[in-house]
C-alpha cells in the first residue's frame, strides 16, 4: 500500500511540473486513450480510423521550422506515453498510436499510422507506431527493421 502512495506523489508532482499546455495534452491524451479503447471495442478498427481521420480533417496549418516541428511531435509523443502508463486499462500499441496520431494531426503535425506484421517463433505478431517523415515517434528508431510495416496507412471507409 505504501508503495502505491509514492507511485502517485511521483505521478503527482510530475504533473504540477508540467506547464498548463501539457497538462491539457496529457488529460486530452489520456482520455482520447480510452474512448479509442471503447470504440476498438465496440467499432472495429476501419471505422475508429475514418472517425478519427474525419475528425482531424481542416485543423491543420503549418508550424514554423522542422525543427520545431519534431520537437513538438516528440513531446506529444512522450505525454501519451504518460497518459498510458496512468491509464485505468492497459492501453495496447494499437491505442496509443491511434491517439498520438489523432492529437498530432489536431495539431497540425503531418504523421502517418504504420501497422507492422512479423511471424515470431511460428506466431503472428503486430505492432503500431507513428512516424514523421520515416522516423518513429512513439517506438525505437528501428521499429520497421522488427516488423514489417504495410505500405500504407488507407484503411478508410469507402
Amino acid at each position: 500500500m505504501g508503495d502505491r502512495w509514492l507511485r502517485l506523489r511521483r505521478h503527482g508532482l510530475v504533473f504540477w511540473r508540467l506547464s498548463w499546455t501539457e497538462r491539457g495534452w496529457l488529460v486530452r491524451a489520456w482520455l482520447m486513450l480510452h474512448s479509442v479503447a471503447l470504440a476498438l471495442r465496440w467499432a472495429g478498427f476501419q471505422r475508429v480510423y475514418g472517425w478519427l481521420e474525419r475528425g482531424s480533417l481542416g485543423v491543420g496549418g503549418t508550424l514554423e521550422g522542422e525543427d520545431r516541428v519534431l520537437i513538438q511531435a516528440q513531446a506529444i509523443a512522450r505525454l501519451v506515453g504518460g497518459a498510458a502508463a496512468w491509464s485505468l486499462h492497459c492501453p495496447t500499441c494499437l491505442h496509443r498510436s491511434l491517439t498520438l496520431w489523432w492529437l498530432l494531426r489536431r495539431r497540425g503535425i503531418a504523421s502517418e499510422l504504420r501497422i507492422g506484421v512479423r511471424l515470431e517463433q511460428g506466431r503472428f505478431e503486430a505492432h503500431a507506431w507513428v512516424e514523421r517523415q520515416g522516423a518513429a515517434l512513439n517506438d525505437r528508431a528501428d521499429i520497421s527493421q522488427d516488423f514489417a510495416p504495410f505500405d500504407t496507412a488507407r484503411w478508410s471507409l469507402p
